[in-house]
């Protein structure tokens, strides 16, 4: 890479659009003072970043601006153009150009090949190539001996530049700058961590409950639907129940009222006349045997039920009888017939010719139904290996023609509920018939006595009509004790509807109407279970415990937050991670630049004792560290050094004890012997040297003019100077003169040229 051209445009002196191009590996800048040769240093220290006004001897922004005795610009601007061929540069240009431009109001604007970028991005690009707006590769008037006159520490920064180790350390800022970075981004994610996991482990518990209620409500549903599924068949027990009182309650009405009316005809009978005429007892028969008529009638319409019952029973037992006994034996025929039909439709799929050649020869089959299945086998050849149906079709027919059937599933028709009910129904009317034989006994002892003459016929009439009233007072006794246990019965199922309803309510403040209904429509004969009202209430009180969350905001939150949190913890880990390949990092540009910076002060002192001894024609010269203490504020007792450069030379046949004992002269020739050393050892692509050389005179003129033409060997080097000894060495002089308008203008001479036209 080599500077090929600088452009100033309205920059300080320079009013005028004014073009230096470097030709040459040595450039001078010629003029008398106050010329603006100088400015031309100042323009390169511009454009190539800097932002110290005091270092352009500015103030502001429009310091840099030209201003006449005809007016002033609004705007100053310097370009540059590197040859950047070899990619010095780190961009993927030929040619690169850097330009700046500052406005009136101190803005500044920097441009690369056009696009406008940031200052620090010209700043990055060139000190990749070990160049910038300071440094030794920029010297200006009586900065000569700046090198010696700084601190050991700036010292050492201003070498590490030289040795190119400003990649490094900026390298090093940098990773120590995101370091910072990242500690801080490390602390803020375990405090985000920190604060986050009290609310996410309340919600975890909350979330654990809101599951458990869930599940619990699962089960509550499923223990509501056994629970009520019986409420309809207690209903119907209510009713039947109901059904049943009233005709018993009808039953000992009738029975009270005959009981009455025999009381009341055996007070008659005793205070009847013996004597009693035959028309008298005409009417008693007639009267028992109409009673003995209404009795038989009550007693043929029980037998009738009591039959009807005994059929339905009767019926039904034989469905079960035939169900069970024929169960076996169609469930052993159905895997036969399965069995038969699988083999036939195997065969049929692997064999089927050898089949039908032994069916078609079978004698047993009319030649009709040879001819229809030949022609259905002649179509199944031509079948795929997929078509199962058609083998199934094929099999169930040939099992069909040789009688195998398949017979149906069973199902049981029979109800074995109703079967206890009848035989449960027909007991009672077996007894209540037996009951209506009795009454039918005693009224026809009745007629008997009364047909018969006897004189203590109305005696014994009325003791018949005794053990009558006792017989019925026996049924009514029976009838009450049926009635008290009905009742008893009615009271227990009411008592089953209440808990019903007291559950339901409850029921339906958790699942809603619609949902409890459906549970009602399943009709179940399981008894009451105790076992389940315990679990349904121990889990209902638990539920009504959690209270009404809003389970979904909390399911949300929950998983955010946990999400957040994987986030954060997983963001700290790559933090930590980070910070780790940091640390390692700094450590290993520290030890990278520790380990170049020794080489290259090693080689620096050998270059700049061999340029003190050619300018001070011998002497020793050389650079040391130093350790430096730092200030420590708190007062612990441990003293902290940090490191720097010192300079350490020793002048031929005088005794010298420090850098100040040297004259001005000796101070310029040692500064410049350690700049031209630290320019040798890292070349820098040009080096811009501004009177440097103004302290010397003839005879170290010559040896500075020697040592320029060895660095020029390296670098690039534009040379401002007034020394005629510097001038011979430049390939092409450039010319700066000041008109009465305060305006800077150019003359440029190529030695060569000038040579050819003297000869």
């Amino acid at each position: 890479m080599y500077l090929k051209s600088l452009y100033i445009n309205g920059f300080k002196s320079f009013a005028q659009k004014t073009n230096l191009d470097f030709k040459s590996k040595i450039s001078a800048i010629v003029g008398p003072n106050g010329s603006g040769k100088s400015n031309v240093a100042e323009a390169f220290r511009f454009v190539l970043g800097e932002q110290s006004m005091k270092n352009m001897r500015g103030k502001r922004g429009e310091d840099l601006i030209f201003t006449g005795k005809k007016g002033q610009m609004n705007r100053g601007s310097v370009k540059v153009i590197f040859d950047n061929s070899d990619k010095t540069l780190n961009i993927d240009y030929d040619e690169v150009v850097i330009e700046r431009v500052v406005f009136r109001d101190g803005n500044n604007e920097y441009l690369i090949n056009g696009s406008k970028v940031r200052a620090k991005d010209v700043i990055e690009l060139l000190g990749g190539a070990n160049i910038g707006s300071t440094g030794h590769h920029i010297i200006s008037q009586g900065e000569a001996d700046k090198i010696l006159a700084i601190s050991p520490k700036d010292r050492k920064i201003v070498i590490e530049e030289a040795l190119g180790l400003k990649a490094f350390v900026l390298r090093k800022s940098e990773a120590e700058r995101k370091l910072q970075k990242t500690e801080e981004n490390i602390k803020e994610a375990k405090t985000r961590e920190k604060v986050n996991a009290p609310r996410i482990r309340f919600l975890e518990k909350e979330v654990e409950k809101i599951k458990k209620a869930k599940e619990m409500r699962e089960e509550l549903k499923h223990l509501y639907s056994l629970f009520f599924s019986n409420k309809v068949q207690v209903k119907n027990q209510i009713k039947d129940v109901e059904e049943k009182l009233f005709k018993q309650n009808k039953d000992r009405e009738e029975i009270v009222e005959k009981i009455n009316l025999r009381k009341k005809e055996l007070k008659e009978n005793e205070n009847l006349n013996k004597n009693e005429s035959d028309s008298d007892k005409s009417k008693k028969i007639e009267k028992i045997n109409f009673e003995k008529n209404e009795v038989e009638q009550k007693k043929n319409i029980l037998q009738k039920n009591f039959i009807r019952n005994e059929l339905f029973v009767e019926t039904e037992e034989r469905k079960r009888e035939i169900f069970l006994n024929q169960k076996d034996r169609v469930e052993e025929n159905l895997k036969k017939y399965n069995f038969n039909l699988e083999s036939i439709s195997t065969i049929l799929h692997k064999n089927w010719q050898k089949l039908v050649e032994s069916i078609l020869d079978s004698e047993d089959i009319s030649k009709e139904k040879k001819e229809e299945w030949k022609k259905d086998f002649v179509e199944y050849q031509f079948l795929s290996e997929n078509s199962k149906q058609r083998n199934n079709s094929f099999a169930i027919e040939i099992l069909e023609f040789f009688g195998i059937q398949k017979e149906g599933i069973l199902k049981e028709d029979f109800n074995s509920v109703l079967i206890e009910e009848k035989r449960k129904e027909n007991k009672i009317i077996n007894q209540n018939i037996l009951n209506l034989d009795e009454v039918l006994e005693s009224l026809n002892k009745k007629i008997q006595i009364l047909n018969s003459n006897s004189e203590n016929s109305e005696e014994i009439f009325s003791q018949e009509i005794e053990i009558e009233i006792l017989k019925m007072e026996k049924i009514l006794s029976s009838i009450n004790s049926g009635i008290v246990n009905l009742n008893s019965k009615k009271f227990m199922s009411e008592r089953e509807i209440e808990v019903y309803k007291k559950e339901e309510s409850f029921a339906i403040s958790f699942f809603g109407h619609s949902e409890v209904e459906s549970f009602f429509k399943i009709n179940t004969k399981n008894p009451l279970d105790q076992d389940i009202i315990e679990k349904i209430t121990r889990i209902r009180i638990l539920l009504e415990n959690f209270g009404t969350m809003e389970s979904e905001n909390l399911i949300n939150e929950y998983e955010q937050l946990k999400e957040n949190q994987e986030f954060v913890k997983k963001e700290l880990s790559d933090l930590i991670d980070s910070k780790d390949k940091l640390n390692k990092l700094i450590i290993n540009v520290i030890e990278e630049i520790e380990k170049k910076f020794r080489i290259g002060v090693e080689k620096i002192n050998q270059e700049f004792s061999e340029f003190f001894k050619t300018l001070f024609m011998g002497g020793k010269a050389e650079i040391f560290l130093v350790q430096i203490p730092i200030k420590n504020d708190e007062d612990d007792g441990l003293e902290e050094f940090e490191l720097g450069l010192d300079v350490k030379v020793s002048l031929p046949n005088k005794k010298i004890s420090g850098l100040g004992m040297l004259s001005g002269g000796e101070r310029s020739l040692t500064s410049i012997a350690l700049l031209f050393a630290m320019s040798s050892i890292t070349p820098p692509p040009f080096i811009i040297l501004d009177e440097t050389d103004a302290a010397l005179d003839e005879a170290n003129s010559k040896k500075y003019g020697d040592m320029i033409e060895l660095l020029a060997e390296h670098s690039q080097l534009i040379l401002i100077t007034h020394n005629r000894e510097t001038m011979s060495r430049a390939g092409l002089l450039y010319g700066v003169t000041m008109g009465d308008e305060g305006t800077s203008k150019l003359l440029s001479v190529s030695f060569e040229e000038a040579q050819a036209v003297a000869k």
